[in-house]
């Protein structure tokens, strides 16, 4: 298949997603002067659609919308988490870890920042956490679940201490959320708490009680948070850039 026709079928597969339809896309991909910089941007604009879609469902429930035009058409938007990633821990290899976040997000129809939210909560960035239940890393994932979702998506399971590889973790902790979000219906309210308590322990909480968890309201927040911050760090680029 040639670089249009992959690129054409990604489209689909996010307008079914998302149930958007963007005429733009259409006509991006079917021009004939389709070269490089046009799979580039069509990138971005998958890219805006599935952030999008996300979020809308993520914070209907609190009555939050986010502002889905901050970051949209912006070909640097790695850039800004790829500066907040270095804040959070310089230990980490942030252009490798970001490259690692947006594919496995642009593959699996993740908002790259609710990955990001969730490992704030859990770990606050740091890859080498280890939890009192043996949670490991940044997404703090048990090593029985992490060996479970890998014979499960066929992904290598490397053992325990693998966990602590920033770009494994996040690969093992997407795909879990995948599950738990294909299982529930794509219902965050139900797949982010089951994240924290388990499956059997969301079903057992009433539904009126599942917002009010903290370990929802602290992923949300934290959502929002990382936004905010985002928005910052591209208002100081900009700056950076009409000084020099």
């Amino acid at each position: 298949m040639n670089t249009k026709n992959s690129l054409l079928s990604k489209i689909i597969r996010v307008l079914k997603k998302t149930g958007s339809f963007v005429l733009f896309l259409t006509v991006l991909v079917l021009n004939e002067g389709f070269h490089i910089k046009n799979l580039q941007a069509a990138n971005v604009v998958i890219q805006d659609e599935v952030r999008k879609s996300q979020s809308v469902e993520l914070l209907k429930s609190l009555s939050v919308k986010l502002d889905a035009k901050s970051f949209e058409g912006d070909a640097n938007f790695y850039r800004y988490i790829t500066k907040y990633l270095k804040k959070r821990n310089n230990k980490i290899n942030a252009e490798k870890f970001t490259q690692a976040l947006m594919n496995l997000s642009k593959d699996q129809f993740y908002d790259p920042i609710f990955i990001l939210a969730v490992i704030k909560t859990e770990s606050s960035f740091n890859n080498n956490a280890v939890g009192s239940a043996g949670e490991i890393g940044l997404m703090q994932i048990k090593p029985d679940t992490a060996k479970w979702i890998c014979d499960k998506k066929n992904i290598k399971w490397k053992g325990a201490q693998a966990l602590k590889n920033p770009e494994y973790n996040i690969l093992i902790g997407a795909n879990y959320f995948k599950y738990l979000m294909q299982t529930l219906k794509s219902q965050s309210l139900k797949y982010i708490n089951a994240y924290n308590m388990g499956l059997a322990g969301m079903k057992r909480t009433p539904s009126s009680e599942l917002k009010k968890h903290p370990y929802f309201g602290k992923v949300t927040e934290n959502y929002l948070a990382i936004y905010s911050e985002l928005k910052k760090i591209k208002k100081n680029i900009k700056r950076s850039n009409k000084v020099s």
